[in-house]
């Protein structure tokens, strides 16, 4: 969900709107007791996290990379969750230095989108620039195969949903970062912006990522409606529905273990020695919560009880 071409329709902000927030939560010590919280019974996106020998509760809760910050007025007990927390943990950290890098990492050194591709689907590719984004295919032509997927993906997920536009503001994880920094609070990035964008870019092969972009290009109305499912069930607050239809992407375009798992299990040797310390407020991609693999799994695996709570 990366996007690096500056037009007048879609500015790099959406890029940096993505990868600043990337397909991106006992007794409560929250002003009031567990019982006072609304809980639910169903997989969510918001959990208290508790554990018998540790102190302190601890909040997950799973971002749409998307959504901006205004949102957070229609969430309260995430908006109490954040204020009481010693600490607050996010994927990665994006400042604006970065972003020349970042974009290099992005493109191809020697290659263009086009030579992994045949006439017709160099044509096909063509038209669902210049009619989605309005530029054609020679802007985007030095890209990494992945960079262009996922510019379309989000641009349609946006052009699609009005209520992406609707809020304002920052992006949630990068706004819980400056609130975390703002308030003094001890702020924990998982990975540094390079080691992400290296997952994105690199884990597959430009080959491997020209097939996705394939695929994407024979299947889009199928990719489309995934996007506007995972978006709908992150804000119907329903895990089971959301890593349902991960699964459904997964099994059509094929597993990324190094996109959810393999980040999973390195991030589950961070968090419970943080947890430990102090009172976090863990904010990540509502995908790595869910699954059998996933942290909500693998916390309960370790002693913690997660329960979720009513948004």
């Amino acid at each position: 969900m990366n996007f690096f071409i500056i037009n007048n329709r879609y500015p790099l902000n959406v890029f940096k709107l993505y990868i600043s927030s990337i397909l991106k939560v006992g007794t409560i010590v929250l002003l009031c007791s567990l019982e006072s919280i609304s809980q639910q019974t169903n997989p969510g996106i918001f959990y208290a996290v508790t554990k018998p020998n540790v102190k302190d509760t601890s909040y997950l809760f799973g971002t749409y990379h998307l959504i901006k910050d205004s949102y957070l007025s229609e969430l309260p007990y995430v908006k109490k969750a954040l204020a009481n927390a010693k600490g607050v943990v996010v994927e990665t950290i994006l400042d604006p230095e970065d972003m020349q890098r970042v974009q290099v990492m992005g493109m191809m050194q020697n290659k263009l989108i086009t030579d992994f591709l045949t006439k017709q689907l160099t044509d096909s590719l063509n038209a669902e620039l210049t009619s989605t984004l309005g530029v054609d295919l020679t802007v985007f032509n030095q890209l990494k195969p992945i960079n262009v997927v996922l510019t379309l993906s989000v641009v349609h997920l946006m052009n699609n949903n009005v209520v992406l536009q609707q809020f304002k503001g920052q992006a949630l994880d990068a706004y819980f970062a400056e609130f975390g920094k703002t308030n003094a609070k001890n702020v924990t990035a998982l990975e540094t912006i390079d080691e992400q964008m290296d997952i994105i870019f690199n884990q597959m092969s430009e080959q491997e990522q020209a097939e996705q972009l394939i695929y994407f290009l024979r299947n889009k109305a199928f990719m489309i409606e995934m996007g506007d499912e995972l978006l709908k069930s992150w804000f119907d607050n329903d895990m089971e529905k959301i890593y349902t239809v991960y699964e459904k992407l997964s099994e059509a375009v094929g597993q990324s273990d190094f996109l959810l798992k393999t980040r999973n299990d390195k991030w589950m040797k961070v968090l419970p020695k943080l947890m430990e310390k102090e009172t976090q407020f863990i904010a990540v991609g509502a995908l790595h919560l869910g699954g059998p693999n996933g942290l909500i799994a693998q916390l309960k695996q370790q002693g913690y009880h997660v329960t979720p709570i009513k948004l």
